[in-house]
Parts: C-alpha cells; sequence; structure tokens
C-alpha cells in the first residue's frame, strides 16, 4: 500500500470515529420514548362502549371475532373495530393533570363521544384552535392526540355491521329464491324444481355466493321492507334468516327485518344471486 493510499484510509477512520462520537455524545439522554393515552395491549381488548349523544354502541370480542350487541346484535365490522380498538395505543403529544383545569375550555365538561376499551374510558373533547389536534381525557390526565378516530366514532352505528351477510364460515343446507331453491345434499347443492338443463357446477357456484357475498354498504332500515324474498336455512338453526329484496335498481337492496338493516350491494349482482346460469353449450367443431 503507497502512502497516498495509507493516508486516505487513515483519514477515513478518523472521520468514521468522529461520526460516532458525535452520534454517542458521551453523556446524551436518550430519546424519551413516547407516551400512549393508555397502557392497555389491543390484542387484550374485549369489550368496547360508545357513547354518543344520539346512540350508545356496544360490541364483544368472542374468540377471535368482534360481535355487535348494541344497539343490534350482529357480526361487526373488522375495519371498523381493529380502528376503533387502536385508539389504546395513541402517542400522547402533550399531557397535563385534570385538577385544576376548566374542562369546559376543552369540551369536556359534556364530552363529544365517549369510548370505553374494557374498564378504561376516554372522553373525546374539543379540537386544538391551532392544529386541529383533540383533547381526551382519560382518568386524571388530559392529553392532547391527533385527531385520527373521532369521526368513526360519531359516524352511525350501521357503519359498524360487517358487510358480509353471512358470518364467515357459516354451513347453508337451504336456499330459497324467488323463482329457485337449492338443496343441499351431502355436500352437492341440487335446485329443486330441477331445470331440464342445469350443471352442478353452477348450483354449487351460486351457493358459494350466498355464503361469501358482501355488501358495499350497510345501512338502518326503519321502514317495513316488501318485495320477493330469500330465505336461507343456516345448519344448526331453527328458524332461516330473511331478506327481502326491496330492490334491484340503482342498487340490490336486501333487507333484513329482524335486525332493521339493509345490505346495498352492486345491481348486476342481482342475477349472481338469485337466479342459476345457465349450462355452457358445447362449440361446433
Amino acid at each position: 500500500m503507497n502512502k497516498r493510499n495509507l493516508l486516505n484510509l487513515v483519514m477515513l477512520v478518523v472521520v468514521a470515529g468522529l461520526g460516532l462520537l458525535a452520534w454517542l455524545e458521551p453523556g446524551r439522554s436518550p430519546e424519551p420514548q413516547a407516551v400512549k393515552i393508555t397502557a392497555l395491549d389491543p390484542a387484550n381488548i374485549e369489550r368496547i362502549r360508545i357513547e354518543r349523544p344520539a346512540d350508545t354502541v356496544e360490541m364483544l370480542r368472542r374468540d377471535t371475532r368482534w360481535q355487535l350487541t348494541a344497539p343490534v346484535a350482529a357480526p361487526a365490522n373488522t375495519i371498523r373495530t381493529d380502528a376503533i380498538v387502536s385508539v389504546a395505543t395513541i402517542d400522547s403529544l402533550n399531557q397535563q393533570p385534570i385538577a385544576g383545569l376548566d374542562l369546559a375550555t376543552y369540551g369536556l365538561d359534556e364530552p363529544k363521544a365517549r369510548l370505553q376499551l374494557n374498564d378504561v374510558t376516554i372522553d373525546f373533547g374539543a379540537t386544538a384552535p391551532l392544529d386541529n389536534r383533540r383533547y381526551v381525557r382519560v382518568g386524571d390526565t388530559l392529553h392532547l392526540i391527533p385527531d385520527l378516530r373521532y369521526y368513526q366514532l360519531i359516524g352511525h352505528w350501521s357503519g359498524y355491521v360487517s358487510l358480509r351477510l353471512l358470518e364467515e364460515g357459516t354451513q347453508l343446507d337451504h336456499i330459497a329464491l324467488p323463482q329457485l331453491v337449492l338443496v343441499n345434499d351431502n355436500g352437492s347443492w341440487v335446485p329443486e324444481p330441477r331445470p331440464e338443463q342445469w350443471s352442478a357446477d353452477a348450483a354449487t357456484a351460486l351457493a358459494q355466493r350466498w355464503q361469501n357475498v358482501q355488501a358495499m354498504e350497510v345501512r338502518e332500515h326503519k321502514t317495513a321492507a316488501t318485495g320477493d324474498e330469500v330465505r336461507l336455512q343456516v345448519r344448526g338453526q331453527e328458524q332461516p334468516l330473511r331478506f327481502v329484496i326491496a330492490a334491484r335498481e340503482p342498487e340490490l337492496v336486501l333487507v333484513r327485518p329482524d335486525l332493521g338493516l339493509a345490505y346495498h350491494l352492486v345491481a348486476s349482482t342481482a342475477q349472481e344471486l338469485l337466479e342459476l346460469s345457465a349450462p355452457k353449450q358445447d362449440q361446433e367443431p
């Protein structure tokens, strides 16, 4: 190695050493860890309660799935519940004791929403005037947090209902459509009355579509629903699930009267869910 290369190597080592020294900075305190607004582990949260001026929403985790228990009993929207559970680990941008504070100044004398995760209560107040961050109260502490979840908390309760018409893993034994009945015969789906020409694959595909179909949106439905009906017999249940076909255009709307819910689907889904596709004809050589 010649003198020039040796000199360059020495300079490189010196520069690297100075950089490491500057980074370590003897006596420098480590960066403080972010303060979370709660000590809850989202994986251990099993109860959600959301209080708003208009109503209260309650959900329970059963095994790995969330179930809406109020104002109706229905499978919950996993994406929405995961978002609400994540509130437990939001970083606090600033915190101070509640004692001595005027709660009305922070919109916490009458909280705009109250979220309870297990036994921890989080009150949501007003937004800060300059940066649109939100004040929340957890126990005896006032926190300032990014305004990430408030508008989901105050959304209509029907937004917490699963978009699936049937809970995942549901087994059907009988599907009664307006002009067709499908019967599960030991795993093979058979139409009744049987068309002159029909495909076992088409019957199975139709049944599977009902087992897996998801709506674009779920809305509360308060009025009486009229129209043709679909009845789905779930294995192990005495009474079938009843859906009323309230509309086919511009959307397919299926109403569950027992829950007061309307499932809105793309209009083209009507043919896929309500009709047995014709068997494909063999092509002429």
